[in-house]
């Protein structure tokens, strides 16, 4: 059980952000595309009433601006859409050739809704105006308009694996920061860091359930999540809290914190059943370690 649990996490993605750092780079992302998409809104607006004004054609500013925004507004609600996409096909080094043909059909069904959705808002501002907006021919507009959108497309992907990069790094320079934060001699641990899938996380010992030895190494049983750490459990043992873990086992320690009920068991041994509903035999020669919880 323990080994399918550990072995089932290595196929996540090495390049998964923690959830504080994914929240960040999410808002940032589009902070940053509607800024640019805003610029690009505007210029292209004056560039439109400039070239019909150099053919002598008046055009009222309200046309033009209806072009351009709604494009850029549905592209940008199709930024996170993307973000998603792009993390589930993000083109690594690893995986290019499969992804690399993914992402250059999806740039079709990414023109489709682009171009969808900018007609549909066309028609509804145009009708507001008391006019009627006219696409046109659909096969060769969207033609047109696919060309732009798969230069897009790949603007787009290529801003998100930037910021994907970026997040990457705030994530190291976290974990950097928080492994100089040495504990005083003889302190207590608070926190580990522990690598898996080439990446470091930091590990709060507050929310560790359960510790349980793995040959050279120990597995943390952190809320649903298992990290390993090459360390022995005896030598780990003795850098942890003593009034927040005990020894139950030879082979397991836990949080106490976490302890849900005590059940007797075979042969004048226990079991230990913790709040996350997983269970830990808890060996008689251990007992006198856990007594205060007996009354």
């Amino acid at each position: 059980m323990r080994r399918t649990g550990y072995h089932s996490r290595v196929n996540e993605s090495p390049q998964e952000l923690t959830p504080a750092t994914a929240r960040r780079v999410a808002a940032m992302q589009l902070a940053f595309f509607a800024l640019l998409l805003a610029g690009f809104a505007v210029s292209g607006t004056y560039t439109q009433i400039a070239d019909h004004a150099r053919d002598g054609i008046p055009l009222e500013f309200w046309r033009p601006f209806t072009w351009e925004t709604t494009s850029c507004l549905v592209l940008w609600f199709l930024v996170l859409p993307m973000a998603w996409w792009v993390r589930r096909f993000p083109l690594s080094r690893a995986s290019w050739m499969r992804d690399l043909p993914v992402h250059l059909m999806s740039t079709v069904p990414f023109s489709l809704l682009h171009v969808a959705g900018m007609v549909g808002l066309r028609k509804l501002v145009y009708r507001l105006m008391g006019d009627s907006y006219d696409f046109g021919a659909w096969w060769p507009n969207w033609q047109y308009e696919y060309r732009k959108d798969f230069l897009a497309y790949w603007i787009t992907v290529g801003g998100l694996a930037a910021f994907h990069i970026y997040g990457l790094w705030l994530d190291s320079r976290r974990a950097a920061s928080d492994v100089g934060d040495a504990p005083p001699a003889g302190a207590p641990l608070e926190r580990l860091v522990v690598r898996k899938l080439n990446r470091e996380f930091i590990v709060n010992l507050a929310d560790v359930d359960r510790i349980e030895a793995d040959g050279n190494y120990v597995s943390l049983y952190v809320q649903g999540s298992v990290y390993p750490l090459r360390e022995s459990l005896a030598a780990l043992e003795k850098r942890l809290d003593g009034r927040r873990f005990a020894r139950v086992h030879r082979g397991h320690i836990v949080n106490i914190d976490r302890i849900r009920e005590i059940q007797p068991w075979d042969h004048g041994d226990y079991r230990i059943l913790l709040k996350d509903g997983s269970f830990v035999n808890f060996s008689r020669r251990y007992r006198s370690r856990l007594s205060h919880l007996f009354h």
